[in-house]
């Protein structure tokens, strides 16, 4: 009953990758995220957009078909903007549980269980040797020139 698969596919991925995408960053940026606050605030963002996608709708559609299964709270303007809405609603759930779990539990892992995987206790490459092509910072700064450039011709 979607007029477009774009649909469908954004509000699968608000359901599911927004509510992921919090927990990834907590996981790799900060070394006191836990296993259960990172278990637990995902599955409470992803209840969250459920709860959010049931109290919305967006305009034009019929209550308790494309979302409004509890009550209608609030209309959206387009099914673009409710899915977007209810990703963004995903994320900060979950990374609000994620975090506010994970200081009320015990850490299990210490730092150098951690090393590789969180970037502030990752080892830094130093790369003072390498020809100036294949330093990361020099290529990723000459690609995003190119693709501003790109952007500029074929836009």
């Amino acid at each position: 009953m979607y007029n477009n698969c774009m649909d469908i596919i954004q509000l699968v991925f608000g359901f599911v990758n927004a509510p992921l995408f919090a927990t990834f960053l907590l996981g790799m940026f900060w070394k006191r995220t836990t296993g259960t606050g990172a278990f637990l605030g995902l599955f409470g963002g992803i209840g969250s957009s459920a709860l959010f996608h049931a109290l919305t709708i967006a305009q034009g559609n019929a209550p308790g078909i494309k979302g409004g299964y509890l009550k209608v709270v609030s209309t959206f303007p387009s099914e673009m903007a409710q899915n977007f809405w209810l990703a963004a609603f995903a994320f900060i759930a979950c990374f609000t549980l994620t975090l506010v779990i994970s200081l009320a539990t015990r850490s299990q892992k210490t730092d150098a269980d951690l090393k590789g995987l969180v970037y502030s206790l990752t080892p830094k490459i130093v790369d003072n040797n390498l020809p100036v092509y294949q330093k990361p910072a020099v290529v990723g700064v000459v690609l995003l020139i190119v693709c501003v450039i790109l952007n500029f011709l074929f836009w």
